[in-house]
């Protein structure tokens, strides 16, 4: 049992750290917002038996591969170290996993589906009401607010897209390694 529970925290770490990985292949501007972030959050909050590490182990891929994105891919945008923490980011992707954690106790094509839905909807709200609240972009208002959501609605589109084409391989391809090596199926 033991064994089956480390394969399958080693397999389910080595999934996200894959999933973060490939944040470099999609670079260009017009994949802005194309990321599989979401789906990591989604796959955490799903698989992880200790909730803890549903939160920890998504969060701590997508810091560091935004230390590496702020620092070397994007360096000229940062006049200084980023530490690669945007707190509306963070909170939204937080929201995320709880999203997996409680709509994806069983993980069908159906859930997986409603849940990038909410989640999504969830990271755009959240996300972009901090954009707002930071008061560099708008003004404190309700049409600064409003505002802030609509030059936002570009970008929900590939944040969708994305989120739906992560989880069908990450969900996908753990649920058919669940059916051929019995120990990651507990």
């Amino acid at each position: 049992m033991k064994n089956s529970i480390n394969l399958r925290f080693g397999v389910i770490v080595g999934m996200i750290t894959v999933a973060a990985l490939s944040r470099f292949l999609f670079l260009t501007p017009s994949l802005a917002n194309f990321s599989p972030v979401g789906a990591m959050a989604l796959f955490g909050g799903a698989y992880f038996a200790n909730k803890r590490w549903s939160y920890a182990i998504p969060m701590l891929a997508l810091w560091l591969s935004n230390l590496v994105l702020n620092n070397v891919v994007y360096k000229e945008y940062y006049p200084t170290f980023s530490f690669g923490i945007e707190p509306g980011v963070f909170v939204s992707f937080a929201v995320m996993v709880t999203v997996g954690i409680l709509l994806l106790k069983k993980v069908t094509a159906q859930n997986v589906l409603f849940a990038n839905l909410l989640g999504t909807l969830a990271f755009f709200l959240v996300s972009n009401f901090f954009v707002w609240t930071e008061g560099k972009l708008y003004t404190q208002d309700m049409n600064g607010l409003a505002l802030s959501y609509a030059n936002a609605i570009p970008y929900v589109k590939n944040t969708l897209m994305s989120n739906l084409l992560f989880s069908a391989v990450m969900f996908g391809a753990f649920e058919a390694a669940k059916r051929q090596v019995r120990a990651l199926a507990y």
